[in-house]
């Protein structure tokens, strides 16, 4: 069977949670990570790059399925998913800081 190509990403803001281990779903460095992250801001975030994004709030991260913190769809971009992802995180370390 042939393996389906994905033409979106997923993001998580527990992707970015400084209080979270790698293993429990946080995929950035913790130096680079927040408390808290919110999916709007991450939104935020990509709406000022212009890239088009759906915000689904009633989501999950299926290992914090009780939270329901929500996700972002967005088309798949051009690199990896892992340096968008470290762009996103310094992006939100540098707007908290103000």
């Amino acid at each position: 069977m042939a393996r389906r190509e994905r033409k979106t990403w997923i993001i998580f803001p527990e992707y970015f949670d400084k209080q979270l281990s790698r293993s429990e779903s946080r995929r950035v460095p913790k130096e680079l990570a927040v408390n808290s992250p919110d999916i709007e801001e991450i939104g935020k975030i990509l709406n000022s790059w212009d890239i088009p994004n759906r915000i689904e709030k009633h989501q999950h991260h299926p290992s914090t399925w009780y939270e329901g913190n929500g996700r972002i769809i967005i088309p798949k971009q051009k690199g990896s998913k892992q340096k968008l992802l470290k762009k996103i995180s310094e992006e939100l370390k540098s707007r908290r800081k103000d």
